[in-house]
């Protein structure tokens, strides 16, 4: 038993000897770089810094530096043995005055080996001045690191740091990132932390690091100090909280726990206001009282009687008319009728009164004429008024895509060129000159009075655009059905086959007369409304795309809604035959390129 004891006595000692050894080890070293003689330095005996013994001798000054800028030279001590000295700090040097005769010292620090009893090679003389140069190494900080992981991610979180050694202070260990992470290397030790964040309470906690081999993570649960509110009125209004503006209509976002004034805002109308309070980390709906409207009336009388009202947009029916419950302001009033000039005017309502308007629409003019000027050219040209109407579209003796016969109805009034597209209009408003290069048999015809031809669907768009910033106009294609009803003489029609007579010779060029080339246009008969060619000479481009026709009645009718791959043409050449110049016949092309040479197009509006 004594001998086991023994035994665990000796194990002890030799692991509390080798912990010791282990911590000598560990302690870092400094050394004396160089000591020296300064024979040019008078410090010790300068009135302003000599300091003299009990004897009243002077003091020797060693001055002391290291060669490292970061060393703390206050923590060194000096012990010259029997010799009294003093210390003092000056400028980044650490000044020690000793007493003469001084031979060796010993030099200390904590955490660091002693340099004892060094040899300073010399007897220190009275008042003289020496140097000394230290060199240390520094300490070695071992670091782990620290990975925060902070939820939600997107709160932009800012983690506040402190040591828990003696004398540290908090500092900012830096700001989460948009994944709500944020990693920094940090010396072993314990640590305390702070996370905060607008909008959410801080979190606190405390960690300790000493593996460097591992990666710390800290996960925080941020606890919001607000709620997620949904505000929602019933029109357009503006919600402002607490005086700020939030949306319009609808609002969703952040607010803290509290009471809010919450106002619905909108033109010409009252005002509401409501008190809502928000409870912590609980989300809310409000529906909002929408703000009271202010309104007048307005009475509306047409010359003639008849015409329809539209107000903003928006349908009230036809003259004469009062209409109540109008917002007070300025409106846009528009009156429309079959056969006269859209008229457009603004009317003010005024609370709880009556405005009377008494408005005289002026008749639509038969026909238009505009002018364009561009590229060193002038070019006018009409467009003749189609006055709204029904018709039956279709054939029952023309080729299958003709039929079933239907009945169509155009319910506006609308302008359609006098003749197609010239090629002095083309000229001056797209800068080209026709170029044709026929493989076989062209129609030929060239000048400024000729129609344009053989241009794609995609060519007459860009031209189109072109015309109307230069016009401010909104020229287009014709529909199908405009153009049928157009060549058929809309609300003057005699029935005839070809666009103006059953004897196509009178109003078309075609195979049979035009020697297969194109001809100035206007020099056939018109039809019933004073359109020419659109039997013959060159075909055209309406805006539908191509599709087959239907039985039902249909109003303004505007072909396939999708792609059908192809648009439609109208109106036969002067290279086809009878059957093909008829105000019925359809025939299809692709929009991109142009596949039919004599292909023009007439505008309208």
């Amino acid at each position: 038993m004594k001998n086991v004891l023994k035994y665990t006595w000796l194990v002890l000692f030799l692991l509390i000897a080798g912990m010791m050894a282990a911590t000598a080890q560990q302690k870092l070293k400094f050394s004396v770089e160089s000591f020296e003689l300064d024979q040019f330095d008078l410090t010790a005996r300068n009135e302003a810094h000599k300091k003299t013994d009990s004897n009243g001798d002077l003091y020797a000054i060693i001055k002391v530096t290291s060669s490292n800028p970061d060393d703390n030279l206050r923590a060194y001590h000096f012990n010259f043995g029997n010799m009294n000295s003093l210390i003092d700090v000056h400028d980044g040097e650490l000044w020690v005055y000793v007493q003469r005769n001084a031979k060796m010292v010993t030099i200390s620090r904590e955490g660091y080996a002693t340099v004892s009893r060094y040899d300073l090679q010399t007897t220190i003389e009275e008042g003289r001045t020496y140097t000394m140069r230290l060199t240390s190494q520094g300490p070695v900080v071992r670091m782990q690191m620290v990975l925060f992981q902070i939820e939600p991610a997107d709160s932009k979180a800012v983690v506040m740091i402190k040591s828990s050694m003696a004398g540290a202070n908090e500092e900012m260990l830096g700001t989460a990132d948009a994944s709500g992470q944020l990693a920094k290397n940090m010396a072993l030790g314990t640590y305390t932390y702070r996370v905060m964040s607008e909008n959410y309470h801080s979190s606190e906690g405390r960690f300790v690091l000493s593996d460097p081999n591992q990666t710390y993570t800290e996960k925080v649960s941020l606890r919001p100090r607000f709620s997620v509110v949904t505000l929602s009125v019933a029109s357009g209004a503006e919600i402002y909280v607490n005086g700020e503006r939030k949306g319009v209509g609808s609002w969703q976002g952040p607010l803290n726990a509290g009471v809010y004034q919450v106002e619905c805002r909108q033109q010409n109308h009252r005002s509401t206001q409501q008190t809502i309070t928000v409870e912590e980390n609980k989300p809310q709906s409000f529906t909002l009282q929408a703000p009271v409207p202010i309104t007048g009336m307005l009475s509306v009388i047409s010359q003639p009687l008849g015409a329809s009202i539209s107000i903003d947009g928006k349908d009230y029916g036809t003259t004469p008319r009062n209409i109540s419950d109008l917002l007070i302001g300025s409106h846009s009033l528009t009156l429309k009728k079959t056969g006269y000039n859209d008229l457009t005017q603004t009317v003010k309502v005024k609370e709880g009164e009556m405005t009377e308007v008494n408005l005289t629409m002026n008749n639509l003019p038969d026909e238009k004429t505009f002018t364009v000027t561009g590229h060193g050219k002038t070019v006018s040209f009409k467009m003749k008024l189609v006055k709204a109407g029904t018709f039956r579209m279709g054939a029952e003796s023309g080729y299958s895509n003709e039929k079933p016969v239907h009945n169509m109805t155009l319910t506006k009034d609308y302008f359609i060129g006098e003749t197609e597209v010239t090629q002095a209009l083309w000229y001056a408003v797209m800068r080209q000159s026709p170029v044709f290069n026929f493989p076989d048999a062209p129609p030929r015809g060239i000048g400024d009075n000729y129609p344009m031809y053989y241009i794609s669907y995609e060519d007459c768009q860009e031209f189109l655009k072109k015309l109307n910033q230069l016009t401010g106009q909104q020229f287009r294609f014709p529909t199908e059905a405009e153009w049928e009803y157009a060549a058929r003489g809309g609300q003057k029609s005699k029935g005839y086959t070809y666009a103006g007579s059953n004897t196509i010779g009178d109003v078309a060029w075609y195979k049979y007369n035009s020697d297969n080339r194109a001809h100035v246009v206007k020099t056939k008969n018109p039809n019933e409304l004073g359109l020419y060619d659109m039997s013959g000479n060159v075909l055209e481009w309406c805006y539908d795309w191509y599709d087959g026709y239907s039985s039902s009645d249909q109003t303004d009718f505007i072909g396939s809604v999708e792609s059908t791959g192809h648009r439609v043409y109208r109106g036969g050449c002067c290279y086809d035959d009878s059957e093909e110049c008829r105000s019925t016949t359809r025939s299809m092309s692709q929009p991109g390129g142009c596949w039919n040479m004599c292909l023009g197009f007439r505008l309208c509006l």
